[in-house]
C-alpha cells in the first residue's frame, strides 16, 4: 500500500494507486482509462459535462454506464457495508485510507482496519474477503447469540448460510472487544458421530489429545464438554447439520440429546448450527420455548446483489434489476447465471433477456433432485404443479383461498385443510416456496420462484409424469 504524504492528507495518486490495488487483489484488474477519467473528475467535484470534455467518452457513457458499475465495484471490493456514490466517494476514500494507515506501523491491517490482533479461528471456515451485504442479518445474528445457547441458520442449498457464518466469525475475531474467549468452526458434512464430535470439541477447547478416558460414553463426554463450555465462553460453528439426517437412528437419538443437553443445561457457550431445513428436533425444542432460536437466510437485497452482478464482470444495464429479482437475490444462481451471460451474451443482462430462458445450474439441480425424489409426498408435488400451472401466464401470487377452492379437483380427492397447510408448510420449510401477506386485507398468498418453477417444467428425473403435470397446468390454468 502508499505511503502517507507528508501532510497525511490522502492525494489523488494516492487514491488512484490505493483503487488499483485493491482491485487487482480482489478482481485480478486495474481501473479502466473511463474509469480512471471519472475519478480524476469526481475528485475534483466536477459535474458529467465537465468530466468528459476533451474525452473520447460521452456523458450518457460515463453516468450511464461507468459510474454505476465503478460505484458497486468500489463497494463490493471494500466490503465495509458503505454504499459509494459521486457524492461520498471523495470522503468515502479518505476515511478508507485513514483507517489503513492508521495502522500501517503495527506491520500491516486487519480485514476490517482494527488495529487488533485477531483472535485465533480453530478450524477452517471459508475465505468470507469478498462479501456483498448481510449487515443486517450480521447485526441480528450478533444479538442473538447473547440471549440464546443455539442459533440456527436456515435456506435453501447455496443462499449463503456457510458464508455468513463465516463472516460473523472473521468480525467476530476482529473486534476490539470480542464477546467470545474462543471461537471454534467445524464443518459436520460428513456426519461424524456424536462421540467423535464431543471429543474434537473438548480437545479443542482444553487444548489436549489425551485428558478423556478411551472408552468414556457419550453422555460423560458430553458432560465434560458442558463443564468446558461453562469455563470459557466458546463460539461454536456447526456447518451443514443437514448430514445427521443421514446417519442410523440411534446414532440420531444420540444427536437429540446432544442437542437438547446443548440447549437446556448451564453453560455460558453458545452455538450456530447451519442446515437447509430446522431439524424436527430443533423444531420441537423451539415450540417448548427453549432457549434456542432460527433466521431464514433468504436473497441478497437488491443493492447488494448488484455488487455481486459487478464484481462478476457484469455490465450494469437496466435489465440488471430484472435479473436480480428472477433469481429472488440468490447469490449462488446469480453467480452461475452471470458466468453464462458473460460467455454466451458478452456480458449483457439485456441481450440475455430477449432470449426468454431461465437457467438452473447443476448445483441447485441436484439438490432440487434430492428434494423431489426422496422428501416431498404425492400432496405436495401436486401442490407445485399447481402453483407452477398458476402462474404459466401470471408470474404474481396465488391467494391461500385460491389453492384451496381448486386443490381438490386437482387433486382428485377430498384434502382436509389441516393436510393442505401441514403440505404448505413443508414446501415453505424446504424454501420450494414463499409466502406473503397482504398488508391491507391480511389474506395469505403463495408462488414459486421462477428457478423452481423451471425445475418443475423441465422435470430433470422424470418425477413428474407428462400427463400428471399436463393434467394439472390444464386445471389449473
Amino acid at each position: 500500500m502508499q505511503t502517507v504524504n507528508s501532510s497525511g492528507q490522502l492525494t489523488l495518486e494516492q487514491a488512484l494507486a490505493m483503487i488499483n490495488e485493491l482491485m487487482l487483489a480482489k478482481m485480478g484488474r486495474t481501473l479502466s482509462d473511463p474509469e480512471t477519467t471519472l475519478l480524476e473528475g469526481t475528485w475534483n467535484d466536477d459535474n458529467y459535462n465537465v468530466i468528459a470534455e476533451g474525452t473520447p467518452y460521452t456523458v450518457n457513457y460515463l453516468k450511464g454506464h461507468v459510474a454505476p458499475q465503478l460505484w458497486n465495484i468500489l463497494a463490493a471490493i471494500v466490503g465495509t457495508g458503505k454504499k459509494v456514490t459521486k457524492t461520498n466517494l471523495r470522503s468515502f476514500l479518505e476515511y478508507l485510507y485513514q483507517k489503513e494507515h492508521s495502522t500501517c506501523s503495527d506491520g500491516g491491517i486487519t480485514e476490517d482496519y482494527s488495529g487488533i490482533e485477531p483472535l485465533k479461528i480453530n478450524g477452517e471456515p471459508p475465505d468470507a474477503s469478498i462479501f456483498f451485504g448481510r449487515s443486517q442479518e450480521l447485526s441480528q445474528i450478533k444479538q442473538l447469540i447473547t440471549d440464546y445457547k443455539l442459533l440456527s441458520l436456515i435456506g435453501i442449498a447455496g443462499i449463503g448460510k456457510t458464508a455468513l457464518a463465516a463472516k460473523l466469525l472473521k468480525q467476530i475475531s476482529t473486534s476490539s472487544n470480542p464477546q467470545f474467549e474462543q471461537l471454534i468452526w467445524k464443518s459436520v458434512a460428513h456426519a461424524p458421530t456424536v462421540q467423535e464430535l464431543v471429543t474434537d470439541l473438548i480437545h479443542v477447547i482444553q487444548g489436549t489429545q489425551s485428558s478423556l478416558p478411551l472408552f468414556e460414553s457419550p453422555q460423560a463426554k458430553i458432560t465434560v464438554l458442558l463443564q468446558a463450555l461453562q469455563s470459557r465462553r466458546c463460539l461454536i460453528i456447526l456447518d451443514e447439520i443437514d448430514a445427521f439426517q443421514t446417519i442410523d437412528f440411534q446414532q440420531r437419538l444420540e444427536y437429540r440429546l446432544f442437542f437438547r443437553r446443548l440447549i437446556e443445561e448451564q453453560h455460558q457457550s453458545s452455538f450456530i448450527v447451519t442446515s437447509r431445513t430446522l431439524t424436527g428436533d430443533l423444531k420441537s425444542l423451539l415450540k417448548a420455548k427453549r432457549p434456542l432460536q432460527y433466521i431464514k437466510i433468504k436473497g441478497l437485497d437488491s443493492e447488494s446483489a448488484m455488487q455481486l452482478l459487478v464484481a462478476n464482470g457484469l455490465a450494469v444495464d437496466k435489465k440488471c434489476r430484472k435479473l436480480i429479482e428472477m433469481y429472488y437475490g440468490h447469490p449462488a444462481e446469480l453467480q452461475s447465471v452471470v458466468e453464462r451471460i458473460n460467455y454466451y451474451f458478452g456480458g449483457s443482462a439485456e441481450t440475455f433477456f430477449h432470449n426468454k430462458t431461465t437457467f438452473v445450474s447443476p448445483e441447485m439441480q441436484s439438490v432440487l433432485d434430492e428434494i423431489f425424489t426422496q422428501k416431498l409426498n404425492q400432496t405436495e408435488h401436486k401442490i407445485l404443479l399447481c402453483l407452477a400451472g398458476f402462474t404459466t401466464d401470471n408470474p404474481g401470487l396465488i391467494s391461500f383461498n385460491k389453492l384451496l377452492n381448486n386443490f381438490p379437483l386437482i387433486l382428485n380427492k377430498e384434502i382436509s385443510i389441516s393436510g393442505l397447510i401441514e403440505a404448505l408448510e413443508c414446501l415453505e420449510n424446504l424454501s420450494l416456496i414463499d409466502t406473503f401477506k397482504d398488508s391491507n386485507s391480511k389474506e395469505l398468498y403463495l408462488c414459486l420462484q421462477p428457478v423452481i418453477k423451471k425445475y418443475i417444467f423441465s422435470n430433470f428425473l422424470g418425477v413428474i409424469t407428462t400427463s400428471e403435470a399436463s393434467q394439472t397446468i390444464l386445471l389449473a390454468s
